[in-house]
Formats: C-alpha cells, structure tokens, sequence
C-alpha cells in the first residue's frame, strides 16, 4: 500500500477488511497512540497491550467512521476512551486496590515524595513520575484535556472533538485541572 494515499481512503480500505490499508494506518499511528496510551498509564507493558486492542477496535469501527468527522479525532477518541474504561476496570479492582496503584490518595504521596527528592535538581525520571502522579490526582477530564494539551500537542478545538464538548468548556478544564497542579507541585516542576 501506498505511503501517501489519505487516511480517509485508508480507513474505507480497512472498512472494506483490506489487511495492508490497516497495516499502513496502524504504522501510521501506533507510536502516537502509544505515547498517549503511556501517559495515562504510566505502564509501557500495559500500554503495549492497549494500544493492540485500540486498533482492533479500530480494525472493527472503520465501517462506521463518519467522513465529516476528522480521522485525527476519531482516532484520539477511540484511544482516550479505551484509557479511560481500562483505568475505570482497574479502579474497581481488588487487586489493583490492594497493590496501591489506584489514583486514589496521591496528593500525601507527592507531599512526602517532595520532601525527598526537594534537592538542587530533580532527575528527569522523578520529574515525570512526580508531574504523572500529580495529574492522576485531577478528575478524569481535566487530566485528559491536559494530557492532550501538553503531552500531544492537540488544540483546544481537537481536544473539544475527542472530549465531545466545547472549546470553553476545554478551557475552563485545563484552568481547572493547571489551578490544581500548581497546588501539588513543587517550585521546581513549575518553571
């Protein structure tokens, strides 16, 4: 399959079970997705896992894609909403409960953690892990609409197409979810 045919005709292709169209957009995509999948769990192994799944998903909805809809944003929607199931799973999980890898209660986490690592400089490794914590402590939302924001490089008028909701109400999530995290962080992460 061609490199420059559209992904609008690759996903017609792939509606039509055409296995090198999907070959061609999953080479496409996959590293994207993968890096938005890492960020919401913070697991390269589980996000490997994820992302399959996402694009069989994919695989199974091309036939119902809509051709008004941008293929980026249906794209992100898919991969935003299987996070947010897969975590919503773990939640209820006694096993992942009892492991303490919930979302719950990572503010005194951080707190302590600070206090450690509130050195001259922070590694890059504590810097993420600190600045991933303090987002999964964010209601579900705002952690996805900064997510998309700072980590993928989406606009407010894409995040508002993977959310489903208005380009405001995107902008009063990430003042939300950024008033928050300048609460939790450190001097240090905010620069």
């Amino acid at each position: 399959m061609q490199e420059t045919i559209s992904d609008a005709e690759l996903i017609r292709e792939i509606a039509r079970k055409d296995n090198e169209a999907f070959k061609t957009f999953m080479a496409r995509y996959q590293e994207r997705v993968y890096r938005t999948v890492c960020r919401f769990t913070g697991d390269a192994e589980i996000s490997r896992d994820l992302v399959q799944d996402i694009f069989v998903k994919i695989y199974r909805a091309a036939g119902s894609y809509s051709p008004d809809a941008e293929i980026f944003t249906w794209l992100y929607r898919i991969t935003v909403n299987h996070c947010i199931n897969f975590l919503q799973h773990q939640k209820r999980d006694p096993l992942y409960k009892a492991e303490g890898t919930g979302n719950q209660g990572h503010a005194p986490v951080i707190a302590s953690e600070i206090a450690i690592t509130h050195q001259s400089t922070l590694e890059k490794d504590d810097r993420a892990r600190l600045v991933r914590r303090a987002l999964d402590c964010l209601p579900e939302r705002q952690k996805i609409a900064i997510t998309l924001l700072r980590f993928e490089d989406l606009s407010y008028r894409e995040i508002a197409g993977v959310l489903g909701c208005s380009v405001a109400a995107v902008e009063s999530l990430i003042f939300r979810g950024m008033e928050t995290l300048k609460k939790i962080l450190p001097a240090e992460l905010k620069e």
